[in-house]
């Protein structure tokens, strides 16, 4: 890894900034196919071996299958980690050249691992998980506006973009399903998880494409992955509460109304909400408890090629798990 030629790009919507190493002079190319073709030409010129960026939702994917393409390692990092390990290192000024240089001498230091990219139909279907829910936000804000009018003008403009929205929303999920059955490994995927109690096809198609590492880690690395994970808060005699915390904060947003399901549905999980509220837990944490536990099945489901009914769960068999 010392003897890798190590490139740094901070990446914005419509510029990405470049540097060979911490002391090379950052080169600017567009965010665009344009760009991205120049830009790989000039990492191949340096003989680049590694690429570090940082995650910023959409805007640094184009960059990264144009890099890949051409046989490049890319590296993504979470933005937190990488702008702490700055912070460590003194620097408090902020520019997209010092970002480009920092990144670079991030990789050479930390010597993050290369990020594979995510297959086609992921991606796509990641995108269209997306902007089904901001759709959903907008119904949402559009129901909102709908309870505190009372002219037939604005109620009828109102219902008729609700309505709109709908159809959205039912395209969007059709060509979900659709994608997802065009691929047998995803589909059977997808169809081992639905039968989970409270998990449909939405979410278990969320599951399947947010969380790749199902079936592969452990559930302590599975719930820390999520965000379910609790983190203690102690030094010395202070002792404070633990709270959960990043992680995948979509995928745990999508996973709330369905653990609601699963508690009211399932015997076993609603035993085991009781327990916790019983002992003090609040509502909430008994919900995070609960949702942790339901992650470790299914990352065990995934992992043994199991179906619900087929688990100890499934059959009956009440598995209790410490808060």
């Amino acid at each position: 890894m010392s003897d890798i030629v190590v490139i740094g790009i901070d990446i914005g919507q419509e510029s990405l900034v470049a540097a060979l190493g911490e002391t090379g002079t950052p080169r600017t190319f567009a965010n665009g196919p344009d760009g991205h073709a120049r830009l790989v030409r000039w990492v191949r010129a340096r003989h680049g071996g590694l690429v570090v960026v940082e995650a910023t939702g959409w805007y640094h994917l184009g960059i990264w299958e144009a890099l890949e393409e051409a046989g490049i390692a890319v590296a993504v990092c979470h933005p937190n980690r990488v702008r702490a390990w700055m912070q460590g290192q003194g620097q408090r000024a902020k520019t997209d050249q010092i970002d480009a240089r920092l990144l670079a001498r991030y990789g050479r230091q930390e010597r993050p691992a290369p990020t594979p990219l995510p297959p086609l139909i992921q991606r796509t279907i990641a995108a269209l998980l997306d902007r089904r829910g901001q759709v959903v936000k907008q119904r949402t804000a559009e129901k909102n506006r709908l309870k505190q009018t009372r002219v037939a003008a604005v109620q009828a403009s109102i219902t008729a973009h609700i309505q709109l929205l709908n159809g959205m929303i039912r395209d969007l999920e059709r060509q979900l399903r659709q994608l997802v059955r065009s691929d047998p490994d995803l589909a059977q995927l997808v169809k081992r998880l639905v039968t989970v109690p409270g998990i449909a096809h939405l979410t278990a198609t969320r599951l399947a494409v947010e969380l790749p590492e199902l079936g592969k880690v452990s559930n302590k690395r599975l719930a820390a992955l999520v965000g379910v994970a609790p983190l203690d808060r102690q030094s010395g005699k202070h002792r404070g509460r633990a709270h959960i915390g990043g992680g995948r904060a979509s995928l745990r947003h999508g996973l709330y109304e369905p653990i609601l399901t699963t508690i009211r549905c399932d015997p076993t999980f609603h035993a085991h909400y009781q327990q916790l509220t019983d002992r003090g837990k609040s509502p909430k944490e008994a919900h995070i408890a609960c949702m942790r536990k339901l992650l470790g099945i299914v990352n065990v489901m995934v992992r043994d090629e199991l179906t619900w009914q087929q688990t100890n769960v499934g059959q009956g068999v009440f598995l209790p798990t410490a808060a």
